[in-house]
Parts: structure tokens; sequence; C-alpha cells
């Protein structure tokens, strides 16, 4: 045995210890390193990153607020909520629904079929501009149509659902809605007048018409895709624009309005839905429900629409 071979034997019978220890060190540390990363995700402990929101906090008095963004592609996102799914009076904001069901029943519903007023029509509660009719006038169904967008008319709104019957139209309202999946939304007539002597909070509730911003940004979804002549009456009649809440609405140079609907009652309080786009194509569909008097559905809604665009 030469003198190099029993130096490289030696050498390697004293490495073994060694190789040995390093093996049996690395597998322990690669078993503390696999039990740390394959623990239970809920048992792990992660570190938040807060965000800043270059938004100041936005504080509206009503009891139902909702912002929907919709962009060029059709995709939704929610920009602002609060109670989104609390079911309200909706007072009438009904009357978008109404709409709806003139324009996908042209049959019975030929814009220059002319219909006479009834007395039950006029009975109902009047409203403080324009839409107060007379038993007996005539009025064809596009001027009821009108009337009851841009003025909120209780009397034409009623005299439009007279036409195939009042229970036999609210029926059309309920099964429209549900084939929408407005899933918290019923109607009990076709105004949104709240029922006489009831009370919203300590009554069956469904003799009420009544829904959530969530569902009403739906509904309003729905006419901005297939019905946007809607939005268009809820402006201006024969090309004249007045005044109706929605209309009074202060947007940037660089933004339109399209339309959307006020209500009032003393039960639903001040409700106002708007819609509108900007330069970018993006949509915004805005609900507002609860407020405590009909100035302040106004003064709410263009706190949003402000809020918005900072």
């Amino acid at each position: 045995m030469s003198r190099g071979f029993k130096i490289a034997l030696l050498s390697f019978v004293l490495s073994l210890p060694v190789w040995w220890g390093i093996n049996n060190f690395q597998g322990e540390l690669e078993k503390f390193f696999y039990a740390q990363i394959s623990e239970p995700v809920q048992a792990m402990t992660f570190v938040e990153v807060p965000r800043e929101s270059s938004k100041p906090k936005l504080d509206i008095e009503a009891k139902s607020v909702i912002s929907i963004k919709i962009n060029s592609t059709g995709r939704e996102r929610t920009v602002f909520n609060k109670n989104t799914n609390r079911i309200l009076p909706i007072a009438s904001l009904t009357k978008l629904m109404v709409a709806v069901i003139i324009f996908e029943n042209p049959s019975d519903y030929d814009f220059s079929k002319v219909l006479t007023v009834s007395r039950k029509a006029e009975s109902q509660d009047n409203v403080p501009n324009y839409g107060n009719l007379k038993a007996g006038e005539k009025y064809s169904i596009e001027k009821l149509l009108n009337l009851t967008l841009a003025y909120s008319s209780n009397d034409a709104a009623f005299a439009l659902a007279e036409n195939i019957g009042v229970e036999n139209f609210v029926e059309k309202m309920n099964l429209k809605a549900s084939e929408l999946g407005l899933n918290n939304t019923h109607f009990s007539n076709p105004t949104g007048l709240d029922p006489e002597g009831l009370y919203y909070e300590t009554t069956t509730q469904r003799s009420f018409n009544y829904s959530t911003t969530r569902d009403l940004s739906s509904l309003a979804t729905f006419i901005l895709n297939n019905r946007p002549e809607i939005f268009g009456i809820s402006l201006e009649e024969n090309g004249y624009k007045f005044e109706n809440g929605i209309s009074e609405i202060v947007l940037p140079e660089d933004e339109i309005m399209l339309g959307g609907k006020t209500g009032y009652t003393d039960e639903a309080g001040g409700c106002i839905l708007a819609c509108f786009y900007d330069k970018e194509g993006n949509h915004f569909i805005n609900v507002v429900l609860g407020t405590i008097s009909h100035t302040e559905r106004v003064v709410e809604m263009q706190k949003l629409v402000n809020w918005i665009n900072i």
C-alpha cells in the first residue's frame, strides 16, 4: 500500500463524521422550512400593507345608497355602497318599471292609442307640477307615458295600468322583477303611493312598493342596455327640458346626464335614481333611498356625484 493511498484512505475515514453531520443538518433544515411552508393558510401570519385612499370619507344622509360604474366593456364595479340590500319603500321610482312594461307590451300599448282618464285615475294623489288629470280627458299612450316619467303623474301611471286592468299590470311588473332577478323587489300598485293609513315599519310590507338600491341599480342597468329611451323621456318631453330633480344635478362639463327618476312619499322619504356617463364611455348608476325630504334627495345625490369626480 503506497503512502499516497494511505493518506487518501485516512482522509476519507476522518471526513465521514463531518459528511454525516452536514447531511443530517441539511435534512433537519429542509424539514423545518417545509413545515413552515405547508402550514395551513389560516394559521399563517400575514402583514397587511395599509392602502391609502385618495378620496375623503363620504357621509350621505340617506337610508341606502349605491353607485355602480360600468366601463366601456360592460364590466360593473360598485364604487360606493351603504345598506345596499336594505328593503325600503321606493315611491315613484316605481314608474321606471311601469315604463318597462309599456315598452315590452306593444300590442297593448300602441303609442298612438288614445285612452280616456277614469274617475279612479283622477283620484290618485296630486303631484306638484303638471300631470294632475281630469276624468273624461283623452290622452295618447305616448303622452301619458311622458307625464308618468317626466312629471311623475300618478293619474297618468294609473290610467296606463287600467288599459289592461290594474291587477294584471301590477302582476306583469312583479313577473318582470322576478325575471330580472330582483329578489328584494315587490310592487302593489303602478304609482308608488303609500297605502292609505298604513306605515311601512309597522304593517305588512307587501302592501307597499319596495326594493333595494342594489335591485334598482340592476333595473337601471337593464333599462340602459335595452330601453334607454325611458331615461331620455325622464329628462325632456317633446324637446322641452324642465326641472324635475334629475335635471337639477350638476355634472362636470365632460359628463352627460342620461336620465333617471325621483320619488317622495311620507313613508319612503326622498328617493332618486340618476344615470350619466363620462368622456371615457364609463356609465354611472346612482341610487339614493330614504332622505328626509324631497329637496334633500337632490342634495345627497349631488354629494355622491361630486365625490365620484374627485
